[in-house]
């Protein structure tokens, strides 16, 4: 057993050490220190009682009687100079909203680009106002727009973003020849705010400039300080603000149509059609708590997933994109220690578990949520809350057995998902302490779902997060426990999970118990973050998850027993120079070890990211992982294998997002010790040839080579070397193609249509069987040449005689063609009130052929049957 000679936290915290002094002899040196209650800039706001009308034109006697802000200080290009055009901005508030009045004039080409709500910020010029009105220094709501109308919203926390966000606000713009005028009302009730009768609030104004990439701030933060939230000026006069109104509703109906190849299902025609009606709610309990629910959601016009190929023992991470569900996602987000997440709301609602053995059979794509509520917001005490209740339906799948009787099973129990956050934070947002506590329990009501599923699931945790010296540094960790109950068969399938294979024969550390009830495992991490001047950042992280935790029910789990740290330092340069806009580098070093003190992975690396003085960019990565670790994932849950030591790097190039063709190229490469390699070509082409549409293609070729891919293991009493089962190996050809592609037109800002589609063809080739020849080897024996005998299509790894064992390698090299997309017109039809037409195609073709073959795979694609989805969607916002 090998252990590392110095704890690798300490050893990293060295390394580190030079870092710190230098940042404690700059702070020393440095001049006088920012006092944010002295040194930030303040904006009045003025209480009328007269209405305004939100027309664009600023022509209401009111704004020229506010007082203006007009003091906004470049970010980029030149940083600490005064923006390059003179800009207004204004503040009026009544019982009802509050309003901004802006007037941005310009001498040059106004950049005004048509597209949907929160499209990217790209080539327009843009406004963006944004209010910390809880002020605490940590949270807060921006709104911006655009010369052409476009808005973007979006709720932020940190250095996070959450455009899912969609208040109902109203906003107009003009353009003229001395530059354009913005005109927001921004009703109180879209707000969260405390309820003092006097109130301050955290603000910053960002105006951007296209034309010249120029970003400019109110409130201005150095780039060698901490910025963000915690250095927004104030926004003072706020005066005995209402709440507004408490209730939203947003009913709707949805009407769907199916146009499916059946595919032998017997229990689906080719028309297929559906209508249904459901119901979101808002309601504001007090100005700082607000109650979200919805009744039988439908969430039709989301993006379909993109295809992938996975041979892994792994699922695969799909990015949530249901509204719900996204809409205030941070304030539940809580440690994710060895990319593990404890909470991922893609399990609610997901596919259902079980299926009936026979070929026959009908199961529901996806678990129907019946309804869902959440609660959130931030006391005045600086408590942030969220819990979260979502209830998902009993599914049934239909089937036909050999007899071709009719039968019925529950292929998901009603289920109950609950997850609950705390987060206290004081010194204005530079400390804080917070907990997690997540549930899943379900309705096991057969004896064929107990001895299929888990019972119940809990996970529960609490974090800190600390900084200090003007937040130069920043300490933060979690610890976490999972709990997880079912029956004898069920938590033994557990123990065997692919995350951590606590049956593996040479794993001394490791208890297996197949009588166990119930499983109960800890994660830990905590990291230290040191930032001094403006060039230099550092940050050193050690982590820990026991080989008993298991948040899988409600989370997504990716690794267990696993004791990791890492090291990463980054020097960056954001003033331009004479060849480089701004340059980035940085060094990395991790370290992984399994509980038993064996190494199982390292990688060490270094990059650099470029930009030229004309907005084109490079980034360059080079990284390696050095030989001579453990692969306890490789067989499967067998002995462990030695991890061949591995090359990677990545170049890509792109070019300046301004012009109206913009592009990029990449390529990476992977080989390893033992002849494995990787080489990935991609490319992507964006056109703009008008202000209000665009066209993308993003094509990705792949084509990789696998010495070893697991295929099965087979019990035999008489491989002793192995602890009496072989593990099947093959190696693995692989080619992968994509194509992504992307076309959006806009007719006015309320009314856009989106195309996504992806063409994607992969192709994969298995060699000779072989055999895993030792543990703590990367040794294969190939069958019929180094070990056994191969008569009549089966395996004899032992050779034939009584009792021997023998098996077959089914066929096994693939061609996988498909089409997936999805058109999306959305129209907002009134204030809130949203109508989307939705067309879905999907195709896919399978072949057991293993030979890439461009155009043989693409006719073979268009030629397979579609399956079309229609979806008509309308609601209508009602504020009572």
């Amino acid at each position: 057993m090998t252990r590392p000679h110095l704890p690798l936290p300490l050893f990293f915290l060295l390394l580190l050490l030079p870092a710190a002094w230098a940042g404690s002899v700059e702070a020393q040196t440095s001049g006088v220190a920012y006092v944010h209650d002295r040194d930030a800039p303040a904006a009045p706001a003025m209480r009328i009682s007269e209405p305004i009308a939100i027309d664009g034109r600023l022509d209401e006697a009111v704004w020229e009687e506010a007082p203006a802000v007009t003091e906004f200080t470049q970010v980029v290009p030149n940083e600490g100079e005064p923006v390059s055009q003179r800009t207004e901005v204004r503040f009026l508030y009544d019982d009802e909203a509050i309003y901004v009045g802006a007037r941005l004039h310009d001498t040059g080409e106004i950049g005004g680009r048509l597209g949907r709500r929160d499209m990217s910020m790209g080539d327009s010029d843009w406004l963006t106002v944004i209010f910390d009105s809880y002020h605490d220094h940590r949270t807060a709501y921006g709104f911006e727009i655009n010369p052409a109308g476009v808005r973007r919203d979006q709720s932020r926390a940190g250095n996070r973003e959450d455009s899912s966000w969609d208040p109902v606000w109203e906003v107009a713009t003009t353009v003229d020849d001395e530059g354009w005028t913005v005109e927001m009302r921004i009703p109180f009730s879209q707000l969260r705010f405390s309820g003092a009768e006097i109130q301050t609030w955290g603000l910053q104004v960002e105006r951007s400039i296209a034309r010249n990439r120029e970003f400019s701030v109110w409130s201005y933060t150095p780039r060698d300080q901490p910025g963000g939230i915690p250095r927004f000026g104030h926004l003072t006069g706020l005066e005995r603000i209402p709440t507004g109104k408490r209730l939203e509703v947003l009913p709707y109906t949805v009407a769907r149509a199916a146009y499916v190849d059946p595919r032998g299902n017997p229990f689906r025609t080719g028309s297929e059609y559906d209508l249904d009606v459901g119901v979101d709610l808002k309601y504001r309990v007090t100005s700082d708590l607000t109650l979200d629910a919805t009744v039988n959601p439908d969430f039709g016009q989301v993006e379909v997933d993109p295809a992938v190929i996975n041979l892994s023992a792994f699922e695969t991470f799909f990015q949530e994109r249901r509204p719900f569900f996204i809409e205030g996602a941070d304030i539940f987000r809580f440690g994710s220690g060895g990319a593990n997440e404890v909470f991922y709301s893609r399990r609610i609602g997901r596919q259902p578990s079980l299926a009936p053995p026979y070929a026959a059979r009908d199961v529901p794509d996806a678990t129907r949520i019946l309804g869902a509520a959440k609660l959130s917001g931030r006391t005045a005490g600086g408590w942030s809350v969220g819990v979260m209740d979502a209830v998902t339906r009993r599914e049934i799948a239909r089937f036909h057995d050999q007899t071709g009787a009719l039968g019925e099973t529950v292929a998901e129990p009603l289920t109950n998902y609950f997850v609950s956050r705390a987060r206290r934070e004081m010194r204005t947002g530079q400390s804080a302490v917070g907990g997690f506590f997540g549930a899943v329990n379900r309705v096991l009501d057969t004896d064929p779902l107990a001895d299929a599923l888990r019972s119940d699931a809990y996970t529960g945790g609490v974090d800190v997060f600390h900084q200090w010296r003007d937040r130069t540094w920043t300490l933060d960790g979690f610890l976490a426990g999972s709990h997880i109950r079912g029956t004898e068969g069920v938590i033994a399938a557990a123990q065997r999970a692919p995350y951590v294979y606590m049956q593996r024969p040479d794993a001394d550390h490791l208890d297996y118990d197949p009588a166990r009830t119930s499983l109960t495992g800890f994660s830990g991490e905590a990291s230290l973050a040191r930032r001094w001047g403006r060039h230099w950042n550092a940050r050193l992280q050690t982590g820990a998850i026991t080989p008993g935790y298991d948040v899988n029910d409600l989370g997504f789990q990716r690794r267990g027993d696993r004791i990791d740290a890492d090291l990463f330092v980054n020097f960056s340069e954001t003033r331009p120079g004479n060849v480089f806009r701004q340059i980035s580098t940085f060094g990395a070093g991790r370290i992984e070890h399994n509980w038993a003190g064996e190494r199982i992975s390292d990688m060490f690396g270094t990059g650099a990211f470029f930009q030229l003085l004309n907005y084109w960019t490079a980034n360059l990565n080079l990284n390696m992982s050095t030989p001579g670790a453990l692969d306890d994932r490789l067989t499967r849950g067998g002995p462990a294998a030695l991890r061949p030591g591995a090359l990677r790097g990545f170049v890509g190039m792109g070019s300046d997002s301004r012009r109206p063709v913009v592009g990029s190229v990449n390529g990476s490469f992977v080989r390893d010790s033992e002849g494995g390699y990787g080489r990935n070509g991609s490319m992507s082409v964006q056109v703009k040839p008008a202000p209000n549409w665009d066209l993308s293609l993003s094509p990705t070729f792949n084509r990789s080579h696998t010495p070893a891919q697991y295929l099965f293991a087979v019990a035999d009493p008489s491989a002793e070397h192995t602890f009496g089962r072989r593990y099947v190996f093959s190696a693995l050809d692989q080619t992968v193609l994509s194509v992504s592609t992307r076309f959006n037109y806009t007719f006015t800002p309320d009314l856009s249509l989106q195309v996504f589609a992806q063409p994607f063809i992969a192709s994969g080739t298995f060699g000779p069987a072989m055999e895993f020849a030792a543990p703590r080897t990367y040794e294969f024996l190939v069958y019929g040449e180094d070990r056994g005998e191969i008569v009549d299509g089966r395996i004899y790894p032992a050779g034939q005689g009584e009792g021997a064992v023998s098996f077959a390698v089914p066929q096994r090299d693939f061609n996988v063609r498909s089409l997936r997309g999805n058109a999306v017109v959305r129209w907002e039809w009134r204030p809130g009130s949203t109508l989307f037409l939705a067309w879905q195609q999907t195709r896919s073709d399978f072949a057991p052929v293993g030979t890439f073959d461009l155009p043989v795979d693409a006719r073979a694609l268009f030629a397979a049957s579609p399956d079309n989805i229609f979806v008509l969607k309308i609601n209508y916002w009602l504020n009572p």
